[in-house]
This record gives C-alpha cells, sequence and structure tokens, in this order.
C-alpha cells in the first residue's frame, strides 16, 4: 500500500506540474546571421541554409490556470533558451536548456531541463534523435525523503517543411523516478506551424503522456494553440497562447476519472542570428523539450 501511495504521488505530481503550468509548445527561433543577407525580399534565398554554424534564443514567460478541478490557484514563470550548431552536410546539432518556477496554491516546485538533438535538415525535412533529462522539486515533498523527482527521455523526432506551413512530430520513451521507484514515461507529439507572413505564425501541437508502474498508469492529454508576431525591424518575438489538459489516472485498467486544466500564458523572445520568424525555424533550433517544463 505504501508502495502504491508513494507511486501514485510520483505519477500525479509528474503529470500535474506541466499540466498547470501549461507547456509553452512553444515558437521557435534562430538561423542566419543578419550580414547573410544582401535582399531581404527574396525569400526563397533567405531559407536557404547558410552555413554559419551558430543560432539560437532565450525567452521568459509566464503562465496562469484560471480553470482548474475546485478553483485550484495555480501559476508559474519560465526561462528557456536553445543554441543551434550547423555542421556540413545538413548535419545539425540543438541544445535546450530551462528552469521553471510553479506555484499551485500555498506548494511551490522548480523545475528543470536538459536537452540534446542530433539531425539532418535540408529545405524539405527535418529528422533526427533526441535525449533529455528533466527534474522536479516540490516542496510538499520532503518529509525526510529525497524530494526530487527525475525524468529521462529518448526518442525520434522529425519534421516536414512546406511553403506556408511546417508539420512535426516526436515520439519518445524513457523513465520518471523517485525514492528507488520508477515509472516507465512514454511521449508522443504532433503539431503544425502555420505561417501567415514570414513574421506572424499560429501554432498547434496535440500530445499524449503515459506514466506507468504495475498496475498504476496515467494518462496526460494536451492541447496547445499559440499566435506569433516578431516585428521586422528587432529581433524579439512576442507570443501567447492557451493550452489544455486531461489528466486521467487508472488502477488494474480500470479509469478513476479524469480532471481538466485550463491555462493561458505570454512571453517575450529574444533571438540572435536570424532574420525572420519562419527563418529563425527553417535555419535554427527547430525542436522543442517534451516534458516536464511549462
Amino acid at each position: 500500500m505504501i508502495r502504491a501511495t508513494y507511486l501514485s504521488s510520483l505519477l500525479m505530481i509528474v503529470a500535474a506540474c506541466p499540466a498547470i503550468a501549461a507547456d509553452i509548445d512553444k515558437p521557435i527561433i534562430a538561423g542566419r546571421p543578419f550580414s547573410s543577407y544582401d535582399n531581404a525580399a527574396d525569400t526563397t534565398d533567405m531559407l536557404e541554409p547558410s552555413g554559419s554554424g551558430f543560432s539560437g534564443y532565450v525567452e521568459g514567460s509566464f503562465n496562469k490556470a484560471f480553470d482548474t478541478p475546485y478553483d485550484v490557484d495555480g501559476h508559474a514563470w519560465a526561462l528557456r533558451g536553445s543554441i543551434n550548431i550547423e555542421g556540413p552536410g545538413g548535419l545539425n546539432v540543438q541544445f535546450d536548456g530551462g528552469y521553471a518556477r510553479t506555484t499551485v496554491e500555498d506548494v511551490g516546485v522548480n523545475q528543470l531541463i536538459g536537452a540534446g538533438h542530433a539531425y539532418y535538415r535540408d529545405r524539405e525535412f527535418a529528422a533526427g534523435g533526441f535525449v533529455q533529462a528533466s527534474s522536479i522539486d516540490a516542496d510538499y515533498l520532503g518529509y525526510g525523503l529525497n524530494d526530487t523527482i527525475k525524468d529521462y527521455l529518448g526518442g525520434v523526432e522529425g519534421a516536414w517543411f512546406m511553403d506556408q506551413a511546417t508539420i512535426y512530430g516526436r515520439a519518445g520513451y524513457g523513465q520518471a523516478r523517485w525514492e528507488g521507484y520508477a515509472a516507465d514515461h512514454a511521449v508522443g507529439a504532433i503539431g503544425a506551424r502555420l505561417y501567415a507572413t514570414d513574421n506572424f505564425r499560429f501554432d498547434v501541437e496535440g500530445a499524449i503522456n503515459r506514466l506507468s508502474h504495475a498496475d498504476l498508469k496515467l494518462n496526460t492529454r494536451s492541447a496547445t494553440f499559440s499566435i506569433n508576431y516578431r516585428p521586422e525591424s528587432v529581433p524579439v518575438t512576442v507570443f501567447s497562447g492557451y493550452r489544455f489538459d486531461q489528466i486521467e489516472p487508472f488502477m488494474s485498467g480500470a479509469s478513476l476519472g479524469h480532471a481538466n486544466v485550463s491555462t493561458i500564458f505570454a512571453g517575450l523572445r529574444f533571438s540572435f542570428g536570424s532574420s525572420s520568424l519562419k527563418d529563425e525555424e527553417r535555419n535554427g533550433p527547430v525542436w522543442t523539450a517534451s516534458s516536464l517544463l511549462p
């Protein structure tokens, strides 16, 4: 019974933190240096890989849960960044890092994440793999125990580039660990980025996470919508959006009901080595981390 209680708590915490904080999912940044564009009006030329080798972004955001079970009050702020290094022959590596602080009523949760991606990209598609490690440290998990939950994932990801849209997906598998207990963690996501102009974009993504241990399972399903705008004169993107999460625990194959959470978010992203939102995605960091950060 104690073991089941601990694992049930672990699964609920791992799922609830990103649900209440709301994954920004996540307008993408980076690309070529400004100096590499002699003719900014030539869109085809702008999106050619430059071989410049280095681009990225830093962003900050604030999230607020406004529709939660029992009217629980939740909010979060987050800092994250990403760097892409372009190598020869279309080979790329990308590194992500971030920190978030989530507050739910009087409970605080600190979250850290690091991820690495290795992939091939040309003008039509990108494909590769990722590894990442995440941790959450919840104030109320102390009680003399190790209060850090660690989550490890690895998987594959791919993207298809069209003139005015990008379709992408990822799938991964790993484990979440706490106090000697372990829960298998599977994740899958598919999304689209739709360009009204090179500097105005709509994002939509659906994702599912499943954590399981013995006869305990927890599914979290999410849908995220966001709008991104970047002025032509400055490398700063303003973004905002909405995320819906549904959390559903299972025991011995039977559902124990579900809880819904709605969150709104907004933030600013400061990018380097890019000239537009579209250029940022096509020539810089194209992927986003997929687990515990809001």
